[in-house]
């Protein structure tokens, strides 16, 4: 049987102390460790093949070093492209700090201490919420046990902590986009129901794009999806069979929009030529679409990164509060729009003004 290494092999190998091995190992802070000891004592350990003792560093500091990530849907990874950019922008600064990544799903209205389930269970250090809701009550809840949470969007409780892409000044520049290519009648075909923080708050940017160009909002152009390509197909289907056919679509993501151009390719009509799409998100596939797809650039990845960084923040002992992103926003014009003098091989980047 294989002896397991520990911190004295490491120690003896680096030729430092045991409690120079331990703070370097458990990324203690507060130390006058160098870098150079720091990678001297990380070299020594991956060459003699170290491999934590998580069972013990949880008994020692009352912490599992793993961040939980909760999803809205159990099926969520299967058909919404948003989720594994996100997800690995999270890992590779878990990854970074020492920590594991643990993905939970807690579907609305279902299991109502779900997430005290998964806090009680002491197997997560901090939570990590994404498509957050203010009419989740658990999710309420928790923020006011004061268990360490970061949100994706604010839902207004005053003792939350969120990190805010603020894709809305996104959202109503892609619409105001549509709009200056002379389009009047744009439906919109959220991506998730609005009962979600950023499905509600980009409803509410394409209204205002439409308020402010003195543009019509009609009710009977606007559907809900539910983060699959399916529900954009068949919220597509829904508002070809309505009295007024619209020009355009503003497609609440790339996953929503590729299923609604599926439904308009066979109901006969053709995008741009009948009906001008954008999406967003700017996932892989939108380059590669028929035709190429108008879209947003969001930065999964590194959203994710800005949500790891902030609960390791809370664990840290510092409030985080309601934080910009500050993201580098694009729209990425190509076919879909219909947008003339664009040459279809290449795509337009339009910065948005944050």
């Amino acid at each position: 049987m294989t002896r397991r290494i520990t911190s004295s092999d490491i120690a003896r190998a680096a030729g430092v102390s045991q409690t120079t091995v331990s703070f370097v190992l458990n990324n203690t802070e507060g130390t006058s460790i160098s870098a150079k000891t720091r990678a001297r004592v990380l070299d020594a350990a991956q060459a003699l093949g170290y491999v934590p003792n998580w069972a013990a560093r949880t008994l020692v500091s009352g912490r599992t070093r793993t961040l939980g990530l909760v999803l809205a849907h159990g099926d969520l990874m299967s058909f919404d492209a948003f989720a594994p950019p996100l997800m690995f922008g999270i890992s590779r600064i878990c990854n970074a700090h020492g920590y594991k990544l643990l993905v939970e799903a807690v579907e609305h209205g279902s299991r109502r201490n779900a997430y005290f389930d998964l806090t009680r269970s002491k197997s997560i250090d901090a939570l990590i919420v994404l498509n957050s809701s203010s009419e989740d009550e658990g999710l309420v809840r928790l923020i006011e046990s004061n268990f360490p949470v970061i949100l994706f969007g604010s839902i207004g409780h005053p003792g939350e902590n969120s990190i805010s892409p603020n894709t809305w000044r996104a959202a109503e520049h892609a619409t105001r986009h549509l709009i200056q290519l002379g389009h009047r009648k744009i439906a919109h075909i959220t991506y998730a129901p609005i009962r979600y923080v950023g499905a509600n708050e980009r409803l509410k940017a394409y209204r205002r794009a439409l308020d402010r160009a003195k543009v019509h909002y009609d009710e009977n152009l606007v559907v809900s999806g539910d983060f699959s390509m399916a529900s954009g197909y068949h919220a597509m289907r829904d508002i070809l069979g309505r009295r007024q056919r619209p020009t355009a679509l503003f497609a609440g993501n790339d996953t929503i929009a590729v299923g609604a151009i599926s439904a308009l390719r066979e109901a006969g009509l053709s995008v741009p030529g009948d009906i001008a799409v954008v999406g967003f998100d700017d996932l892989p596939i939108a380059a590669y679409t028929l035709p190429k797809l108008t879209t947003v650039t969001t930065q999964a990845g590194v959203q994710g990164e800005k949500a790891a960084l902030a609960a390791i923040e809370l664990l840290e002992g510092h409030r985080v509060g309601n934080r910009d992103c500050n993201l580098s926003l694009e729209l990425i014009v190509r076919e879909s729009c219909g947008a003339k003098g664009l040459n279809p091989s290449l795509a337009e980047r339009q910065a948005i003004a944050m």
